[in-house]
């Protein structure tokens, strides 16, 4: 008789999760998505343009769940880290990614970095790890709903709408912590949430096929359902989701910051994870380059911004012309990553961000005097 207890769905403390190929496959896609959508234009008028906007407010949402699983991945018990050792890694991170997103704000690429925002998130983060998985797990579907209602709360007090004006470094300190909070294209009172979902994912075992299962097809179902819920109610109600203030709360169009959005938008997110996960060894092994691209997503996301700025703007002003330059860059991307990480390993930003685990890294030995 088979007496074997079932795998838990929760990572057991006493193993470390191994680099995954299919969230590096994951992050690979999100950079991808965010090169379609950044090239642009974003016109969504016959079907060959939606098509090209799939990515639209979703690859963003797609990268910033995965930093919540990175975070999660980074500070897991069995890493062994002290916490100050953990808290100065991240505070690194947190402000590596900020002064990189505000520096490269006003180059000429004609885009809304994330970076900043992203940077500010790790930084909320930081005291997020310690709180248990269900804590986390409650946490999410609040803040799901109470962070877009306390940022729309904000703009209607303030009598202000949302103009998704880019963050300058030019602006005063104020109006900058103002811009990522609140005002930005990417405002973290509700960008918080895809974050809290990934670190709260993040504490389970992805090797699990039947959470595997669960991403995949809840996903598909959250992202359906968040979209059909929001024309449902808009339908019953009379309401229109696009006249702004406290309406925005029944929309889910994309960047509308609003419940349904996030749902529809992190249901997503959840469902491409899950495919990946599912085909994880034939990734391993037919899918590489996208591997690649995914260990040096920063990277990449930086030199993608350089390129629109040198080569790109002030084009394209056809979709047809967005789809040849979206593919040229992310193909130069995906061959500049598969002949860099065979070489080199990490990216050269990539191992910026781990700088202070490289100062402080002490090589172990063993008897035989090789090192471990």
């Amino acid at each position: 008789m088979n007496t074997q207890t079932p795998t838990p769905l929760h990572s057991p403390p006493s193993a470390p999760p191994k680099r995954s190929a299919a969230l590096d496959v994951a992050r690979a896609l999100a950079v991808i998505g965010m090169i379609a959508v950044n090239v642009g234009p974003q016109e969504a008028d016959d079907l060959l343009e939606r098509i090209f906007m799939l990515p639209f407010g979703r690859a963003s949402l797609l990268f910033v769940f995965l930093a919540g699983i990175g975070l999660g991945m980074l500070t897991h018990p069995a890493k062994h880290r002290p916490w100050r050792q953990q808290w100065t890694m991240l505070v690194w991170r947190a402000l590596l990614l900020l002064g990189f997103g505000l520096a490269l704000q006003p180059i000429n690429h004609g885009v809304s970095v994330i970076l900043a925002v992203y940077g500010v998130l790790f930084l909320v983060g930081i005291p997020l790890t310690r709180l248990r998985t269900t804590v986390l797990a409650w946490l999410t579907g609040i803040l799901m709903l109470a962070a877009p209602l306390l940022w729309m709360g904000l703009l209607v007090l303030r009598g202000e709408g949302f103009s998704r004006t880019p963050i300058l470094l030019s602006g005063n300190p104020l109006g900058i912590l103002d811009g990522i909070l609140v005002t930005g294209p990417y405002p973290a009172l509700v960008w918080i949430v895809p974050l809290v979902a990934g670190l709260t994912l993040s504490r389970l075992d992805l090797r699990h096929h039947r959470l595997q299962l669960i991403l995949l097809f809840g996903g598909v179902a959250a992202a359906v359902g968040g979209i059909v819920l929001s024309r449902l109610l808009s339908g019953v109600t009379g309401i229109d989701p696009t006249s702004g203030g406290f309406a925005r709360l029944l929309a889910s169009y994309d960047h509308s910051q609003a419940p349904l959005w996030l749902l529809s938008g992190i249901g997503s997110a959840a469902a491409v994870i899950g495919m990946l996960l599912l085909v994880e060894p034939w990734l391993e092994r037919h899918a590489l380059p996208l591997v690649h691209l995914g260990r040096l997503s920063f990277t990449m996301y930086v030199m993608h911004l350089v390129l629109l700025a040198i080569f790109v703007r002030p084009d394209p002003h056809t979709t047809g012309e967005g789809i040849a330059f979206a593919a040229l860059i992310s193909a130069f991307c995906i061959i500049c990553a598969h002949l860099w990480v065979p070489a080199r390993g990490q990216g050269p930003l990539e191992r910026l961000l781990r700088l202070p685990a490289r100062l402080t890294r002490r090589p172990a030995t063993n008897p035989s005097g090789h090192h471990g």
